[in-house]
C-alpha cells in the first residue's frame, strides 16, 4: 500500500495488529521495551512483545504501513476481528495476565547492547535507562523471580562495561540527580563497577565481576521495606526511625538469601556499604581493614551519589564540589587510595 492510498491514522487494539503496520506506541522507552516508540512491525514476535508490555491500544499510521490486500480490506471495513486472525488465530486472545517486567527490560537491554549502530553516548544512556526500569521493578516486587532476572541483566551490563571502553567512559556522566532508591541503586551500581574495573584491571580473573555488579546494584535492596516518607524525610530521624533505616542491610541480605541469590560478593557489599574506615558506620561499626575492599568501593560511590542528588533536606552538589567535600571533610570515612582511584573516574 503506498502513501497515496490513505493518510489516515487510527487507534486500534493491540491484539488486532498485523505485520506491516506502522505503529506509534505513544510512550517513551522508559515505559516499554522498544528502543523507539514509532516503527513498522516486521514480525509476529514484535506484536507479542507489545502485548507483553501491557499496551492495549496503539496508533497505526496507514500512510506508512505496508499491508497486503487482505489486511487492507479488513482495515477498510473498520479493523474487524478478521485482522487479528490473519496470521495467528491465537493472537486474537487477550495477553496472559502474568509476565515478568524485569525479563522484558532485560530483552530491551540485550537489543541495545547488540545494536552496533548506536553512538557510544546514546548507548550509555539507553543502558542506564533500562537499568533504572529494572531496579524499579525489583524494588516494587523483590521476589526470587525478579531478583534472579535482575542479576542476569546486571551480568550483561557488567560484561558490556568491561568490554566497551568507549561507551563505559560516558557512564560516570549519565546519572539522575533526583533521588529515588531505584535511581540511587543504578547510580551506585554503575559508579562502583567503573571503580572496580579500574582497581582490578588486569586481575578480573580473581574476582567474580558479575556478582560484584549484582552486589553494587542491589546494595539497597533492603530499602524496599523502608517507607519513602522516611527515606526522604526533611527533619532529623528519631531513634526508632534510625533503627528502621539501619536495618536495611540485614533486610537486603535476607531477601537475597530467600531468593537463593546470596553470593559472598553480594553479602559483603550489602552488609558493609554503610561501614566507615573510622568505625563510625553501621550495622557492625567495622574499623579499617575489617571492611572488605568490595564494601569500601560501594561506600565511596554511595556517599558520592548521595551528595550529588537532590534530597528533601539538602540541595545537590556539583561533582567537583562533592569530591572536594569527600576529600576535605569526610576522608576518614573512606580508604584513601580507593578514593584517589575514584577521583580519576572524573578526569
Amino acid at each position: 500500500m503506498s502513501s497515496s492510498d490513505t493518510s489516515e491514522k487510527r487507534k486500534i487494539a493491540t491484539k488486532k495488529l498485523a505485520v506491516g503496520m506502522y505503529v506509534n506506541l505513544g510512550k517513551s522507552w522508559l515505559h516499554h521495551s522498544f528502543l523507539k516508540p514509532n516503527f513498522k512491525i516486521t514480525s509476529e514476535s514484535q506484536i507479542r512483545k507489545i502485548l507483553k508490555n501491557g499496551i492495549s491500544e496503539v496508533t497505526v499510521d496507514f500512510s506508512k504501513s505496508d499491508l497486503p490486500a487482505e489486511r487492507d480490506l479488513a482495515r477498510d471495513v473498520g479493523i474487524t476481528d478478521k485482522l487479528a486472525y490473519i496470521d495467528d488465530p491465537q493472537r486474537g486472545m487477550d495477553p496472559p495476565e502474568h509476565f515478568n517486567p524485569v525479563d522484558l527490560v532485560s530483552e530491551a537491554l540485550r537489543e541495545t547492547i547488540e545494536n552496533t549502530s548506536l553512538p557510544p553516548q546514546t548507548k550509555a544512556k539507553a543502558v542506564y535507562d533500562h537499568s533504572v526500569n529494572m531496579m524499579n521493578s525489583i524494588l516494587e516486587e523483590p521476589n526470587a523471580e525478579n531478583i534472579l532476572s535482575g542479576k542476569k541483566m546486571i551480568a550483561a551490563t557488567v560484561d558490556f562495561i568491561l568490554a566497551d571502553e568507549e561507551t563505559a567512559g560516558y557512564m560516570s556522566k549519565i546519572t539522575s540527580h533526583d533521588y529515588y532508591t531505584y535511581t540511587h541503586s543504578v547510580n551506585v551500581g554503575m559508579l562502583s563497577i567503573l571503580l572496580a574495573k579500574q582497581v582490578f584491571k588486569g586481575t578480573y580473573g580473581t574476582h567474580n565481576m558479575r556478582e560484584l555488579g549484582a552486589g553494587f546494584f542491589l546494595h539497597d535492596l533492603g530499602k524496599c521495606d523502608v517507607p519513602n516518607s522516611l527515606i526522604n524525610k526533611a527533619a532529623p530521624l528519631n531513634e526508632v526511625e534510625w533503627e528502621t533505616m539501619r536495618n536495611h542491610p540485614a533486610r537486603g541480605n535476607q531477601l537475597l538469601m530467600e531468593a537463593n541469590q546470596l553470593s559472598i560478593e553480594c553479602g559483603l557489599i550489602v552488609m558493609q556499604h554503610h561501614e566507615r574506615e573510622d568505625g563510625s558506620g553501621y550495622p557492625f561499626g567495622k574499623l579499617g581493614d575489617e571492611i572488605h575492599i568490595y564494601g569500601r568501593i560501594c561506600t565511596i560511590a554511595d556517599v558520592y551519589d548521595a551528595l550529588t542528588s537532590t534530597r528533601a533536606y539538602k540541595k545537590k552538589m556539583a561533582p567537583f564540589e562533592a569530591l572536594k567535600v569527600m576529600k576535605e571533610e569526610m576522608l576518614h570515612h573512606f580508604h584513601p587510595e580507593l578514593f584517589g582511584e575514584f577521583v580519576q573516574l572524573f578526569h
